[in-house]
């Protein structure tokens, strides 16, 4: 290390330098190249669609270098012969990687494919974090996985194994065995999976003991998306058996995501089975209300006069019980308003209702339902807030004054739809019709660097929401038309299109789009309907940052009426090989 500053300081140092900075100083000379080489090789990420992997420099390289790698990302299948080639070049003591994260993306198509990952899992004795993410592999494959990752794996802090479109089936003892055997360090727990029965009866065993298993206290996040197996009855005892004894040991829980994909519709499993919600109230204590559809009554009988009923139905089941375990709406899920508005009663009522601990889902299907003051408020206050959607309609407007005003408390948000407007945006000479906007329009007020300082701030309160996999931030109703502000009569007639933002955020890397960086758990991003500034500086960006990313969707928008101009990314960004979706 540099000899005139302790490890301690040259690693905090380390921490707000950019790649980039770091490469560029470890040719200084022979001391800062000994000092910074570790910090250069930490994260080991692997995005391109192929690799070449039979030079032989680079295997010298990689053995060289190999031991200082900690953090491992890879986005496809391809690209698992290059962390066998990292197994069998890197010689450690006992035959160990010090990795400290592994992060798959990608389709395993060959079992080969499952034997290097486990071999690597094997071989990973400290990893805190395992993410295994669109990988759908046949059940038997599966099943190999989870029976190393268990005793392997002693330190693992973050666990997510998803797959899209399916659910690979593993027998009830394998899945109890895994819960219960998995590291008792684990924070974060995110598992898709089904359970497959012989001959499809789906009854409880008798009881029977784990050998080894383990309590996790220190359990935050639990998320199972379970393949259910009929259409309609009460939740199979089976389920029961699997989860009851793993559910006991985890007293630290704050957030239980609950979905089970049946056959139709959505069911949940901690409230479907009494003895499920039996424990998950004791640990939470939480009692937990089903989702509350809003409205749920004849549409001449919810704006009455004389009286709230959604004020009166929400606010009905939040009693505390005689227990003293405190009552919650898991999900607010709100229609249309009919006609007439709600009171602000039910508004008020919405708000403390979405605003209690324990509350996950908020559904807005209609602007008239909240205003911006109501959602900040939820932001702000609802600390296990997991998902704001807003259906197929206009997604809220926040000002970007306000959204930065105060630090939002929803840390474990995965799921986002918002507008954020209210930015000055110089750089922006015309507007959606192609018209020059004139001098003096808000648009205009202040300079770029100014707005680049607020678009930062903005940013930066979006990027502390790690665990965000889904946020969008453009439009979603492409109905909307062309609207005319000003009188027809004075020559001030300007046009503007709701559906195209043009006082949103830029998301160059400038105006803060790196600040979003600690979104690794993001798969999906929406930039629909913004005039963005974003380009292949920041696809590249975005690629060897957002290691999950799987869709980034309104980088290459065509104008809606034949006037219309084009507008956000560089056209040439189609051009861009980068290892996720451009739409």
């Amino acid at each position: 290390m540099h000899p005139l500053l302790p490890p301690e300081l040259v690693r905090e140092i380390a921490s707000y330098l950019r790649k980039r900075d770091i490469f560029h100083v470890v040719f200084v000379n022979k001391l800062w190249n000994t000092t910074w080489t570790p910090f250069l090789w930490a994260s080991f990420i692997v995005v391109a669609r192929t690799y070449e992997i039979t030079d032989k420099k680079y295997h010298q390289t990689l053995a060289r270098h190999g031991g200082h790698i900690r953090n491992v990302y890879l986005r496809d299948e391809a690209n698992l012969k290059v962390l066998q080639v990292l197994c069998k070049t890197v010689v450690l003591p006992a035959s160990s990687l010090n990795l400290s994260s592994l992060c798959v993306s990608s389709r395993l198509h060959l079992e080969t494919d499952v034997n290097r990952l486990v071999e690597i899992i094997r071989r990973s004795p400290q990893l805190r974090e395992l993410e295994l993410i669109n990988t759908p592999v046949p059940s038997a494959w599966f099943e190999r996985l989870l029976d190393i990752i268990a005793p392997s794996l002693a330190r693992l802090k973050k666990l997510r194994l998803m797959h899209e479109h399916v659910h690979p089936k593993v027998t009830p003892l394998v899945m109890k065995t895994f819960l219960e055997t998995c590291s008792s360090e684990l924070e974060t727990l995110v598992v898709k999976f089904g359970l497959s029965c012989p001959f499809g009866l789906y009854i409880a065993p008798p009881p029977i003991d784990i050998p080894g298993a383990k309590l996790h206290p220190k359990l935050k996040v639990l998320e199972f998306q379970i393949g259910y197996p009929s259409h309609s009855g009460p939740m199979e005892p089976v389920f029961s058996w699997v989860l009851n004894s793993f559910l006991e040991g985890c007293t630290g829980l704050e957030i239980v995501d609950e979905r089970i994909q049946a056959f139709e519709g959505n069911r949940l499993w901690t409230t479907d089975d009494a003895s499920i919600a039996s424990i998950l109230r004791r640990n939470l204590g939480i009692n937990y209300q089903r989702c509350i559809q809003i409205p749920s009554g004849q549409p001449e009988q919810l704006f009455s006069d004389s009286e709230d009923p959604i004020t009166k139905e929400l606010s009905s089941a939040l009693d505390a019980d005689s227990d003293g375990t405190k009552r919650v709406w898991q999900a607010i899920n709100m229609g249309h308003i009919i006609s007439g508005g709600i009171t602000e009663f039910d508004r008020k009522a919405i708000v403390h209702a979405a605003t209690q601990r324990g509350f996950q889902r908020l559904v807005t299907n209609d602007e008239g339902w909240l205003s911006s003051e109501d959602l900040l408020s939820i932001f702000r206050q609802c600390p296990t807030l997991r998902v704001h959607d807003c259906g197929y309609e206009r997604y809220p407007t926040l000002s970007a004054a306000d959204v930065i005003l105060q630090p939002w408390s929803c840390k474990w948000l995965k799921s986002l739809h918002l507008i954020i407007a209210g930015i000055p945006r110089p750089d922006i000479k015309t507007d959606c019709m192609d018209k020059p906007i004139p001098i003096g329009d808000p648009m205009h007020s202040g300079t770029m660097e100014e707005s680049r300082v607020l678009q930062r701030k903005v940013c930066a309160q979006l990027g502390s929401l790690v665990c965000l996999e889904e946020l969008r931030l453009g439009y979603s109703k492409i109905r909307d038309m062309v609207t005319v502000e000003g009188d027809e009569d004075s020559q001030v007639v300007r046009k503007y299109n709701p559906f195209l933002q043009l006082n949103c955020l830029e998301l160059t890397l400038e105006s803060g789009l790196d600040e979003l960086s600690e979104l690794k758990s993001l798969e999906s991003f929406s930039v629909w309907g913004m005039d963005h500034r974003i380009g292949s500086r920041e696809l590249y960006w975005m690629q060897r940052n957002w290691y999950s990313v799987r869709d980034v969707y309104g980088l290459l928008p065509l104008p809606y009426q034949e006037s219309m101009r084009h507008f956000g990314s560089d056209p040439s960004v189609k051009f861009c090989d980068v290892a996720f979706r451009i739409m």
